[in-house]
Order: structure tokens, then sequence, then C-alpha cells
């Protein structure tokens, strides 16, 4: 039977990995467009732009990897959250770096929404798994 702690667990993985997914797409695929929306400003070199989106992608795919096996996998997720608590204090230190500080603000307290989110949830299932391998 499937728990809602597990259930709860997986559905904010997926939402993660998914959201990085479709930013890393937007980024590398829609890289002036994506700079115009979100930096009113054009990109002098695209190169390291769309290799973060490509970086974007490739993690995606990899916070993905432990809803194959959750039960076995779930560590993965403590080398995604402190990918999240790293991009937090990147964007947070160097935000003001950026010609729109207000939008590098906003995506680190979006990042620190999912470690903050995947952290709980991880501890909940982690919780579940325990007490249940206790009880046999």
């Amino acid at each position: 039977m499937l728990s809602s702690k597990r259930n709860l667990f997986a559905i904010t993985l997926l939402l993660v990995g998914v959201h990085s997914l479709l930013l890393g797409f937007f980024v590398l695929f829609m890289t002036d467009f994506f700079y115009e929306l979100f930096f009113s400003t054009q990109v002098v070199n695209p190169f390291f732009v769309k290799q973060a989106g490509l970086f974007l992608i490739l993690m995606g795919f990899f916070y993905l990897v432990p809803l194959t096996n959750l039960e076995k996998l779930s560590r993965v997720t403590l080398v995604t959250i402190i990918t999240k608590v790293c991009a937090v204090t990147f964007l947070f230190v160097n935000a003001n770096v950026s010609s729109a500080p207000f939008m590098i603000y906003f995506a680190g307290f979006g990042d620190a929404c999912m470690a903050i989110a995947l952290s709980v949830t991880y501890v909940m299932f982690v919780r579940e798994i325990s007490s249940k391998s206790l009880s046999y």
C-alpha cells in the first residue's frame, strides 16, 4: 500500500525535477526571450547561458532518478537538497552582479522553497520507512 508520506515525497521530487527540466529547456532553446523576459536585457555571450540551460536539464533528469525506486534510492535526494542549498547561496551572494537583482532573489527564494519542501518530505518518508522496518 502506498503511503501518503511516500506520495508527497514523490510528488515533491517530481515537481522539482520537472521544474529544472522545463527551466533548462527554456534557457537553452529560448535564451534571448528568457533574458528579455526576466532581465530586460540582451544576452551578450549566449554560450554560458545555454550551458547553464543544458546543466539544468541534466540536473532535472538526475533529480528524477530516485523515482525509479524510491525506497532504495531516496538518499540520492540528499544531493538534490545540497544542490538547491548551493544554488540559494550562490544566487543570494551574486544577486547584485545581475542587471535585475530582484529576479535573482526571486529565483533564490524559489530554490529555498524547493530545498525546504524536499527536506521536510524526505525526513517524513525516511522516518516512515524506518518505523516500518523496526516494526517487523
